[in-house]
């Protein structure tokens, strides 16, 4: 007879809107905690410029500890806001460099990549101050650059390694490992072409794989588990949602804005139907479940979801219901659990 096994269950801080007051992030957090959830991902401030004060690292740490919640990940930032209205369409503008960063460990521009690594150690302190082990990071590729001026392909991805190179041993030393994630608005090819290369550059112990399941559904057009299965071995962190995905015809409409539109548009970020009860979402949970069981990640798998204030706990409360049945399923993958 096995033992009886605690179920575990993450979903991130900032599950309705990355709030900025300590008033509201507590808020959040008791929310979860009351919701049943024993993990999280500290998702507040994951874009922009904003750096924490070493006594807001124990502020964070305490209200942690207060409600029982354990932080395993954060979400660091890459330096800006990317998200801006173009004729009143909301985008996500990532096809050229975005060059009014002041922060962007990407930049041609030394001052803002040294500032941009100095805001990578400002979140893997942050990370030490927690109890976090992975820091997931998304690196934005301007890939319409790239495809018109070739050599500045090669230009990015120096600058990146330079900062890359900077933070490592800080990184291992702290214990902590980065996790680039797979993004929207960007082709499949261009983010593999990425991956590859730097998984082949740099160690597991610093360098790995965050998959957002909802962003796959909208990119990797011919299989949405493509990055899932090739990069098993380097999964250290998850960002679970479900969506619709996309047609052809919304993705890759003629004019960029309206395609970077669509995109965010259906970038839901729903609760994941884990046990069909929901009546929506496409992803296959039983499979995703059999190699996040293979994968060297600290469980439970972190849900990132989108609620708004209207029936919030409600919602939340049904969120830890499919967070935890995602765990028993990734629990009876492992034989853990009949």
């Amino acid at each position: 007879m096995m033992p009886e096994i605690k179920l575990l269950s993450s979903c991130e801080t900032d599950y309705n809107s990355d709030l900025h007051s300590w008033i509201d992030i507590e808020r959040q957090i008791r929310n979860l905690a009351e919701c049943g959830f024993t993990h999280t991902q500290w998702m507040q401030n994951w874009q922009g410029e904003y750096l924490y004060s070493p006594s807001e690292m124990f502020q964070a740490r305490d209200i942690l500890r207060d409600y029982n919640i354990n932080a395993h990940s954060i979400h660091a930032s890459e330096g800006g806001v990317r998200t801006k209205t173009v004729n009143g369409k909301v985008i996500y503008d990532n096809r050229y460099r975005f060059t009014d960063i002041r922060k962007d460990y990407t930049s041609k521009n030394e001052y803002a990549r040294l500032a941009g690594v100095d805001l990578l150690k400002n979140r893997i302190d942050l990370c030490t101050h927690i109890g976090a082990s992975v820091m997931v990071l998304h690196m934005q590729l301007p890939f319409m650059l790239f495809e018109e001026q070739p050599e500045e392909k090669d230009i990015y991805y120096r600058q990146v390694m330079k900062s890359f190179d900077e933070i490592k041993d800080y990184a291992v030393a702290s214990g902590v490992r980065i996790a680039l994630e797979n993004l929207i608005c960007t082709p499949q090819k261009y983010q593999e072409e990425q991956f590859d290369m730097f998984f082949d550059r740099y160690p597991s112990e610093f360098l790995g794989f965050c998959w957002d399941s909802g962003h796959a559904t909208l990119m990797c057009r011919e299989n949405h588990y493509h990055f899932l299965e090739k990069y098993i071995s380097r999964l250290y962190a998850t960002h679970l949602q479900d969506n619709e995905s996309i047609t052809d015809e919304l993705l890759y409409a003629a004019d960029p804005v309206d395609a970077d539109y669509n995109v965010l548009k259906y970038d839901r970020h729903w609760i994941p139907n884990v046990d069909g009860k929901l009546d929506r979402g496409i992803i296959d949970w039983d499979y995703v479940a059999s190699f996040i069981a293979k994968a060297p990640i600290d469980l439970p798998a972190d849900f990132e979801i989108m609620l708004s204030s209207d029936r919030e706990l409600e919602w939340l409360k049904v969120c830890h219901r499919e967070a935890e049945e995602f765990y028993k399923k990734v629990l009876e993958k492992k034989g853990l659990l009949s």
